[in-house]
């Protein structure tokens, strides 16, 4: 290699690096990134709460007493005996009837609710007699 070589090897190289260091005094520093904040404290350091209830809780909260006032008020039903969770708009009915024309009836009711999307059949029935 001879020395025009290595000059215009280490002109573009020398170059470049003047051109950086003249972008870095203008201003345009390279930073680190800074921390992002935590979203879970507050200015003073303290932990925020946690909150639990969350829309879903509540409207299925809504709808266990809409499905459960649907149950205890029917005519026919004997509803004493039933037991209603809901998770995300799921109904579980759990618990004893007396037939299986109760058991249609307690589905028939909680179906009709808005915003009921579907309807598990927990429920056993009990045999009268003894």
């Amino acid at each position: 290699m001879n020395a025009w070589t290595s000059r215009r090897i280490a002109a573009p190289t020398l170059a470049g690096a003047l051109g950086l260091a003249a972008w870095l005094g203008a201003g345009g520093s390279v930073r680190a990134a800074a921390p992002a904040p935590d979203p879970n404290r507050t200015a003073e350091g303290r932990q925020l709460p946690t909150i639990v209830v969350t829309a879903q809780r509540l409207a299925d909260e809504q709808l266990r007493m809409q499905v459960e006032s649907a149950l205890r008020n029917h005519p026919t039903l004997m509803s004493d005996h039933l037991a209603v969770s809901i998770k995300d708009g799921v109904v579980t009915l759990k618990g004893m009837v007396f037939d299986e024309w109760d058991m249609r009836i307690a589905r028939r009711a909680a179906k009709r609710i808005p915003g009921v999307k579907r309807v598990v059949n927990d429920m056993e029935i009990e045999q009268g007699g003894d």
